[in-house]
């Protein structure tokens, strides 16, 4: 079996106990009886069930958004497939603490900042320094956003994110308008 495979089968495994066991309950040996692995197979494919959840979102949810130039139908895509899976997500995040989940979404955030921030430099040249500071600063916003979001239950008000995702564009532009003309 292929270690991509290996790795989505164990995804579906852990997406499955999730629906009846919280988090915080499931076991790497669950997962392993589940898949029919060995505990030394999972650690080979993840570091642990942090890990785990990364590789599910960057799995599931990049090629969701990989490829879209447009920031405000990349943000909905992400509230879709939040909300898709939102009974999930709302138990993981019940058992992890919020700043540990921001830290491992990291990547995939700063991804969806990053797109947004290519599409307005073309209007305002920056050093790449100060692109970073603003996908940074745009990459916060997001997942505190985010974060406020989920720990409401994640409600299903896809306009309210869409609107969101304007302000956040618009704020995004007005940062690298800012920088653009500080230099």
């Amino acid at each position: 079996m292929s270690r991509l495979i290996t790795q989505r089968a164990i995804v579906a495994a852990f997406k499955d106990i999730l629906k009846d066991t919280p988090f915080n309950k499931v076991t790497i040996s669950d997962l392993s009886d589940r898949t029919g692995i060995n505990r030394q197979t999972f650690y080979y494919n993840f570091r642990d069930i942090y890990d785990l959840i990364l590789f599910m979102i960057e799995d599931e949810l990049i090629p969701i958004i990989d490829g879209e130039k447009d920031f405000s139908s990349c943000m909905l895509k992400i509230y879709d497939y939040f909300i898709g899976h939102r009974q999930m997500l709302l138990n993981i995040y019940r058992h992890i603490e919020i700043g540990e989940i921001n830290h491992r979404l990291e990547p995939v955030i700063k991804q969806v900042a990053e797109t947004m921030g290519d599409d307005v430099v073309t209007d305002f040249p920056l050093k790449a320094e100060d692109k970073d500071v603003a996908v940074r600063f745009t990459a916060l916003m997001i997942s505190e956003f985010t974060s406020r979001w989920i720990s409401l239950g994640a409600p299903d008000q896809r306009e309210r994110f869409s609107r969101f995702a304007d302000l956040l564009e618009c704020n995004m532009k007005s940062t690298i308008r800012f920088l653009h003309e500080e230099k």
